[in-house]
């Protein structure tokens, strides 16, 4: 067994955990009736969250030719169970107390939003652990649509505004498609 391949056992668990929480959800709300009422721009950024996390675990597969550390392993780690602690957040296990989800989603928009926050400025310390060469690598579309995901997070903490909401679930959604097309769509 390579060390790329003892590595993502461990990340693969984490990831297949969160992707798990997040087709229960999903699952949840098409087949359950006693399930809270959905909300579209819930179900959005669960879908967003998703992809993120199955773009995540495709993104990492061009570790293998890495020279791992306990510093990249411990990167690499950390950003996989902030993924896991989001589907938490996105798709509770327990929905005691919890009537629809559009109620649950700006009740819990703060820690929601400060968790993708925390998985941006994480993507980019997983970036530069990679080496400063390859965020240069990434350009302005990563660089663009990072600084876009911190701002619309900073401002959907702030506000309560339906409109607004809308609007920064199709935008995370755009950015972020925008990105895994122009720079993830072929790993070398």
């Amino acid at each position: 067994m390579t060390q790329f391949e003892y590595v993502a056992v461990l990340i693969s668990i984490i990831v297949g955990l969160a992707l798990a929480q997040i087709l229960r959800g999903i699952g949840r709300i098409a087949t359950d009736k006693s399930s809270p009422k959905p909300y579209w721009v819930h179900l959005v950024l669960t879908v967003y969250l998703f992809f993120y996390v199955t773009m995540f675990w495709w993104w990492e597969f061009q570790l293998v030719a890495s020279e791992w550390s306990l510093s990249l392993y411990a990167v690499l780690i950390v950003y996989a169970t902030l993924l896991f602690f989001a589907s938490l957040l996105f798709q509770p296990s327990n929905l005691h107390g919890i009537e629809n989800f559009k109620d649950y989603y700006y009740e819990k928009r703060r820690i929601i939003y400060g968790t993708v926050i925390a998985i941006n400025f994480w993507d980019i310390v997983d970036t530069l652990a990679k080496g400063a060469i390859h965020l240069t690598d990434l350009g302005t579309v990563y660089i663009a649509g990072t600084a876009l995901n911190f701002a619309l997070s900073v401002l959907a903490i702030y506000t309560a505004n339906e409109r607004f909401h809308q609007l920064c679930v199709i935008l995370l959604t755009g950015t972020f498609t925008t990105n895994m097309i122009v720079l993830f769509s072929v790993i070398e």
